[in-house]
């Protein structure tokens, strides 16, 4: 049976690293931001779309975990996330942000997936 208390909690306890990690308080933010080529000013309101689709996303990899704790897939969980930092890569690449931007992007998508599998232990 799927642990939906840990699935939600993955979901907030990564959408909150996102903001430490993306948000001015790490000093990563502006060269990030030039990484991507995007200005490193903040937007003049949230980007509620993009945070949507960043919820969204977040909720599906943390469903895929929940869903390979019930048959103790660990592996297969590692894999999935694996495949959504290959995917930030690849997409990173492709638009031709810098290395720390791809870095930075992919780095977040493997803590994203670590802490789901924590939550799935502690929950």
């Amino acid at each position: 049976m799927i642990n939906w208390l840990a699935m939600g909690a993955g979901v907030v306890v990564a959408f909150a690293l996102g903001f430490v990690i993306y948000g001015p308080f790490l000093g990563l933010q502006r060269r990030w931001a030039e990484g991507t080529r995007i200005s490193p000013e903040p937007p003049a309101a949230p980007p509620f779309g993009s945070m949507l689709a960043q919820i969204v996303s977040l909720a599906l990899l943390s469903l895929v975990i929940a869903i390979t704790a019930t048959t103790d897939s660990l592996f297969l969980a590692i894999f999935a996330i694996l495949a959504v930092a290959a995917q930030a890569a690849s997409v990173g690449s492709w638009a031709q942000k810098s290395g720390f931007a791809i870095a930075l992007d992919t780095g977040y998508a493997i803590l994203c997936g670590a802490v789901m599998i924590v939550m799935q232990g502690i929950f």
